[in-house]
């Protein structure tokens, strides 16, 4: 009884162990299951949502660039042909519609008009003499008479705009802005000494020289997207909220001298406001900053959590900055942030004060800025998304709550379950035990008589039960002793029969095997046949123009892993060559698959080589898939034109030898990543582009070159490979191939060859 319940005892306890155990290790294999999805999805989510968000920024304020450039080119249009309109010119201003009855204020010395005219124009005080406006500053402004009918259109209709306005040249600034304006006053009250220095030297130092200076350096110019050139966002003295300037430089006819600009005060309310209001699981937010790190909005939950700090710059003269940097964030984490340098999205986790925040960022559309004194510079904006993890993780919280609760459930049910059934085995055990006792007693006597050799011994079976189905077992199994004994001559004759009969069947299964080996030697090599059929023939390689080249492929086995095509296809060249892991007939299975993907690819005239290997690797993964494989390729494509090579794709280094003998090798392990390990790797894949001069040598390799060992185990070595290429440069794709195929048999010798071997000698002549 003691040993029966120990032993239910510990059975109870390793199965509560077990279970236990069990169901952690289910906890943690659907929590990964649930994150891995949840990362996707999070991912997908908030990536789509803030494409879509700088997408619509992007429109806001291209349509607002757009318009302004119309305005512009109406103006350039003017300076171009002003000798041949000049008549109309002069006849506009002398119009009462178009004339524009300037006054002066002796107080802030400057001339303005009424606001009863259709716009609001204002020459200031150094460009007078005594209550009298200077001949060519009269000239400038009654040029731009014509404007009176245009400006307040532009200012209508179109993206939401403060103010549109035309300022003269620099050596005689004068403001036409639409709708009309009392800017002397207002800039008598908000900017006191704007009316002693040059309009453009006070509210926007140097902003004049850089346009000036992109004219002295035609490269820069015209490497410009656009003229458009706007501020930094600043608070407006007039009361229109946060505001940016957009100028378009004019040009004199000769385009030697700066004529003037036509600019637009843009209110960023709606703009910000929509950024501010964006709303992330429940407590997620957006910013918009500059390139330096200034943050231009942000909603007060986001300040809070980005540990923000605000302070102003400019002192009250000219057009002031708001600072507000995510470098002098209280948080380290924060102040540690690096913006976007290209126009992928920065998709990353940071830790602000013990909290895991997801981060999204993305670049806006370039623009040129103008930074204060340091003039103008290329500036790109950047939006970003912010998530606690936790609110994206809620679900997973909740989950493994739940299955932590089933779990302690389950074992204290299972600890009352035992408990009762141990009980209960007990009390049965010693019932059973007392009826057993007596039949055992007599087994054991019957089976010491045996032992002394007396195989007539019989108990006597009074149950039906496992104890008299053991006494009638041990009475069959004395007399079966008992015949065996008597009969032991025929029992060896019989089991020699039998093992003869044996014998005979494992001879005929041994001679199926044989057969079936046969059979499937065949198969094997009507599939390595097959293999080798679909490599590039020499007669297709030497169609090829501008190029010679060779190739070389020996499988380890019946059928090799290793992939190598070159195809034509309208003036280009497509060279791929690949690796599948391991060997044998699977591996050269998914090299056909390759070959086959990358030539019908080509067929369809796909000619993005990012997205042309995207395509193949989901074809391959989803093969693999399919076929439960876990197979993978490492895979580089090369496309040929007009001497230029543009690879994608992870693979062994490429060696070149240029034709005066300099040795190159080229890393393509940042192009990609292996193919058919995952569904979308587009993210991972990048290009890059080699010239070629005529003389000059790539060759192409697999692992099973260097890898080569000889009978002391010794690799043969990129470094050997790429002496042999140097030494034979000079000579033909062919006899480069043949050289190097040589040496590394050389190398090997008598060993045997572990891996498949290739080599892709490419030589423009």
């Amino acid at each position: 009884m003691l040993v029966t319940g120990l032993s239910v005892v510990i059975g109870a306890v390793l199965n509560i162990v077990v279970a236990r155990q069990g169901i952690h290790s289910l906890s943690q294999k659907s929590a990964y299951e649930i994150e891995g999805g949840l990362n996707a999805a999070n991912r997908e989510y908030i990536t789509n949502h803030l494409v879509d968000k700088a997408q619509q920024t992007n429109f806001i304020l291209g349509q607002t660039y757009d318009e302004l450039q119309t305005f512009a080119d109406i103006l350039q249009g003017m300076v171009d042909h002003g000798e041949e309109i000049q008549p109309v010119l002069d006849s506009a201003a002398s119009l009462p519609y178009f004339h524009d009855r300037l006054v002066y204020n002796a107080r802030g010395n400057w001339y303005q008009n009424g606001p009863d005219e259709p716009t609001g124009v204002v020459v200031w005080g150094y460009n007078g003499n005594q209550g009298t406006v200077k001949p060519e500053a009269q000239k400038a402004v009654n040029d731009s008479a014509l404007l009176d009918i245009i400006m307040p259109s532009f200012k209508r209709r179109g993206s939401e705009k403060l103010q549109i306005y035309y300022v003269g040249p620099k050596e005689n600034p004068f403001t036409r802005v639409a709708p009309y304006a009392d800017m002397g006053t207002a800039f008598d009250t908000n900017f006191p000494g704007h009316n002693e220095k040059n309009w453009y030297d006070f509210f926007f130092p140097n902003l004049a020289e850089s346009w000036q200076q992109w004219l002295k350096d035609p490269a820069i110019l015209k490497a410009l997207p656009s003229t458009v050139t706007v501020t930094p966002p600043y608070p407006d003295a007039a009361g229109g909220g946060i505001v940016l300037t957009a100028f378009s430089p004019i040009w004199s006819k000769d385009r030697k001298q700066f004529a003037g600009t036509a600019a637009i005060d843009v209110t960023l309310a709606q703009l910000l406001n929509s950024i501010k209001d964006v709303r992330l699981a429940q407590t997620g937010f957006a910013f918009l900053a500059q390139s330096d790190g200034n943050v231009l909005a942000v909603n007060e939950s986001g300040v809070a959590t980005l540990r923000l700090s605000s302070e102003a710059s400019g002192e009250g003269k000219g057009v002031g900055i708001l600072q507000q940097y995510l470098k002098n964030s209280r948080s380290p984490a924060v102040a540690s942030i690096v913006l976007p340098q290209d126009d992928r999205i920065d998709y990353h986790e940071i830790t602000i004060e013990g909290d895991a925040y997801i981060i999204a960022l993305q670049r806006l559309a370039r623009v040129s800025t103008w930074m204060d004194a340091r003039g103008i510079v290329p500036e790109q904006w950047t939006l970003g998304f912010v998530v606690p993890k936790r609110e994206m993780y809620a679900s997973l919280v909740a989950a493994q709550s739940a299955i932590e609760q089933s779990r302690t459930n389950i074992v204290t049910t299972q600890v009352f379950i035992t408990v009762g059934l141990l009980v209960a085995l007990l009390v049965g055990v010693y019932l059973v035990s007392r009826r057993m006792t007596s039949a055992l007693v007599e087994l054991s006597a019957g089976a010491t008589r045996m032992r002394e050799g007396d195989y007539s011994v019989r108990i006597n079976v009074q149950s039906e039960d496992e104890i008299g189905q053991l006494g009638v077992a041990f009475n069959e199994m004395a007399s079966e002793i008992e015949a065996y004994t008597n009969n032991l001559e025929d029992l060896v004759s019989e089991r020699t029969r039998a093992l003869e009969k044996a014998n005979q069947e494992i001879s005929e299964l041994n001679a199926k095997l044989a057969q079936e080996n046969i059979r499937l030697g065949a198969e094997l090599n009507v599939a390595r046949q097959l293999q080798l059929m679909v490599l590039p023939a020499p007669q297709e390689l030497q169609e090829i123009q501008e190029l010679d080249i060779a190739g070389y492929m020996a499988p380890a086995d019946e059928v090799g892993g290793d992939y190598y095509d070159v195809l034509q296809s309208d003036g280009m060249v497509k060279i791929g060559i690949g690796d599948v892991t391991g060997h044998g007939l699977e591996s050269g299975v998914l090299m056909l698959m390759v070959q086959t993907a990358v030539r019908t690819l080509l067929a369809t005239n796909e000619r993005d080589p990012k997205r042309f290997l995207s395509i193949v690797n989901k074809v391959i993964y989803q093969n693999i898939q399919r076929i439960n494989s876990n197979k993978n390729m490492s895979l580089t494509l090369l496309d040929y034109s007009d001497g230029s090579l543009k690879l994608t794709g992870q693979h062994e280094d490429l060696i070149i030898v240029r034709n005066n003998g300099e040795l190159e090798r080229f890393d393509t392990m940042s192009l990609g990543m292996p193919i058919g390990l995952d569904l979308e790797i587009e993210d991972f894949i990048s290009d890059a582009e080699i010239k070629l001069e005529a003389g000059d040598v790539v060759t192409l390799f697999s692992d099973g070159i260097t890898e080569a060992e000889d009978t002391a185990s010794q690799q043969y070595g990129i470094d050997r490979l790429c002496e042999v290429i140097r030494k034979n440069h000079q000579h033909s794709s062919k006899e480069i191939k043949d050289a190097i195929i040589e040496d590394v048999l050389a190398h090997i010798g008598y060993n045997k060859v572990y891996d498949d071997i290739t080599v892709l000698v490419i030589k423009r002549v």
